[in-house]
């Protein structure tokens, strides 16, 4: 006989088994959570630097170009530590904001996979 909450478990377990979310999910969990939220914190920070010395140079340029400001005579100290202060302050905000990010992606993605686990202990405790 056909169990119909039986077969909703299954399809549901087997929708789940074919998208992109399970791929992505057993990936996550292949880490613990410290690692992973670690390991992205740090190609954030990273990605984050590359994009703050780009950044420093175009404003350098606009500086030395659009500006004409003089090379002799100009606060190298003042403006090297204004730069270091302000990459400290945005690193420390995007170091935040990426291990929430990143830890809620992390828990999302537990839940999802326990949840996959449980339907599956569903399934073969079905008579």
């Amino acid at each position: 006989m056909i169990n119909e909450r039986k077969i909703r478990l299954m399809t549901q377990a087997a929708f789940y088994e074919d998208s992109y979310q399970y791929r992505r999910d057993l990936f996550i969990k292949r880490y613990y959570k410290a690692d992973y939220i670690a390991l992205n914190r740090f190609i954030t920070k990273v990605w984050m630097t590359l994009f703050y010395a780009g950044a420093l140079l175009a404003y350098i340029f606009q500086l030395v170009y659009v500006e004409a400001v003089d090379l002799l005579h100009f606060d190298y100290q003042g403006f090297v530590i204004k730069a270091v202060v302000l990459y400290l302050l945005i690193s420390c905000a995007i170091s935040v904001l990426s291990s929430e990010v990143y830890g809620s992606r992390y828990a999302k993605a537990e839940h999802r996979v326990k949840s996959y686990f449980e339907k599956l202990d569903k399934i073969d405790r079905f008579q």
